[in-house]
């Protein structure tokens, strides 16, 4: 179990960057690609599940979702179950880091998953509810790690991602489930690689072949070796993920819809405003509003508090994806037009919620 310290209250959490689907927003230039190209890439199966952190010094340990850390009483998808073996498994991958360098914290970065598995051979488990819906991957809760991050001081600018195949070794070491790569090679053919694949993460655990095809969500693409692109003050890791359409958070690319959301009709001749808003409102879907939860946590029925918090957390991570894209047009227009389409946005944002909390 975690051990609590004097100072453990003091920490704060270095949240995982959230990981764009292709490089446009950075306008990359042609240096940029050459070195991409002299690098090689890993790709591993992307899972359908909550971010989940976990840091230490060597002493204490902290569990976080995705934007900040849990207090002990917390229940965040039942990671409870998974907290003895972690802290033992996270602490030996600080005791083994430590032996090699100097550092004060470090941060692993995965995904909780799993909860449901539906073959008539395997039995379910009582009180576990499935983290997110579409990919089976276990009956039990389960956690695979992905990255890690040292800090060797208090600076948390100066952190440092571990190479990929650094960090694999380490996770291996402690028994930690970790991102195995599906293929390993040059740049283009690693974007090159076929998304539509059954989830390799059963037969991982062990699990028998569903009766049924279970397709994985995606998979994410990135250096074998961390490499930084240098973009006006930001220093950036390069690193993509390529969802199935079924996963897609934009209605224009999605299938499979949970809930039913009454699409816009397609107005010929559209004003500049009415393109744009038609651009945010497609990015309110089931899948975007199934990951804002897989974030935050699972919400009550009955609680006006965090049915309102979760609305204003689709509405942002609405906003976030829209600006990458719409940024410098969206500034440009009047502010009343502006204001007329976050209002709408809020409208079906908490339509979304709604619809999803309700039923």
């Amino acid at each position: 179990m975690d051990e609590v310290g004097s100072n453990v209250s003091t920490w704060e959490y270095l949240s995982y960057e959230k990981i764009p689907e292709n490089f446009h927003k950075w306008g990359l230039t042609e240096s940029d690609y050459r070195l991409f190209n002299k690098t090689d890439w890993v790709v591993t199966e992307k899972i359908h599940g909550a971010n989940f952190g976990i840091s230490t010094d060597g002493r204490e340990v902290r569990f976080a979702k995705r934007k900040e850390f849990l207090q002990p009483e917390e229940d965040f998808f039942d990671y409870q179950s998974l907290k003895a073996k972690l802290s033992y498994q996270v602490k030996e991958i600080f005791r083994l880091l430590q032996s090699e360098m100097t550092l004060q914290t470090i941060y692993i970065y995965g995904e909780l998953f799993g909860g449901e598995y539906p073959h008539p051979d395997v039995p379910a488990v009582s009180h576990v509810q499935a983290v997110q819906t579409g990919v089976y991957y276990s009956p039990r809760i389960e956690y695979c790690a992905f990255d890690i991050v040292v800090l060797k001081d208090n600076n948390q600018q100066q952190k440092d991602y571990l190479d990929y195949d650094i960090a694999l070794k380490l996770f291996q070491q402690v028994g930690m489930m970790a991102a195995t790569p599906l293929f390993s090679g040059k740049y283009n053919d690693a974007l090159a690689y076929n998304i539509e694949f059954e989830s390799t993460i059963p037969g991982i655990l062990g699990l028998p072949k569903l009766p049924f095809i279970n397709k994985a969500e995606g998979v994410v693409i990135k250096p074998l070796h961390s490499i930084y692109i240098d973009k006006g003050k930001d220093k950036i890791r390069p690193m993509i993920k390529q969802k199935i359409p079924e996963f897609a958070e934009d209605s224009r690319f999605h299938q499979a819809q949970k809930w039913t959301v009454k699409q816009q009709p397609i107005i010929p001749q559209l004003t500049l405003e009415a393109e744009l808003s038609q651009e945010m409102l497609a990015l309110v879907t089931p899948n975007r509003l199934n990951n804002v939860i897989s974030k935050w946590g699972r919400v009550s029925k009955n609680d006006k508090n965090q049915r309102q918090q979760l609305i204003e957390l689709l509405t942002s991570d609405v906003l976030e994806s829209f600006q990458e894209e719409y940024a410098s047009i969206f500034t440009a227009i009047e502010d009343t037009e502006q204001k007329k389409m976050l209002e709408q946005l809020h409208q079906a944002s908490q339509n979304l919620v709604d619809i999803a909390v309700d039923c």
